[in-house]
Parts: structure tokens; sequence; C-alpha cells
């Protein structure tokens, strides 16, 4: 097994699908913090926020900004549920 291809195509996977996908869907632009029941074409059934969601996306964002790429949008995030 070619562990540098897997890991290659995870972290693929991870900047090209799914964190745009939460980048664009969660965020609560009006209230804060970050929406968690989530359809798979990013509508917001249930409003309620669950706290593990809340500090996962801030310390994702925060990570990802300090530690993969300092981009805007990934620091934008990482405060907005901060």
């Amino acid at each position: 097994m070619d562990f540098k291809k897997l890991a290659n195509q995870y972290k693929d996977e991870l900047l090209d699908n799914v964190l745009p996908f939460w980048l664009e869907n969660s965020q609560d632009h009006e209230y804060g913090g970050y929406f968690t029941c989530l359809d798979r074409e990013g509508r917001v059934f249930d409003t309620d926020k669950f706290i593990w969601l809340q500090g996962r996306e801030v310390w994702m964002f925060s990570m990802l900004y300090n530690k993969v790429e300092k981009r805007k949008e990934w620091l934008d995030c990482a405060v907005q549920g901060g």
C-alpha cells in the first residue's frame, strides 16, 4: 500500500470537497457559530447548534490557518465561531 499516495488523496478530499462544503454552508452569519444539521446539499434542517461542532470547527479552521496555509477565509471562519 502506498501511504504517501493515500495521504495525498485524503488531503485533496479534505481541501477540495469537505472544507468548502462546511465553509459555504455551516456558518451562521446572523447569530454566530455553526449550524450542525445540514443535508447533503448544505441546507439547514435544524437550527439547534451542538457544542461539540462549535469547538471542532473553531479548532479545525484555526489549525488549518496556522499549520497549512494562511487563508483569510479559514481565519474568518474560525473567528465566526469564537
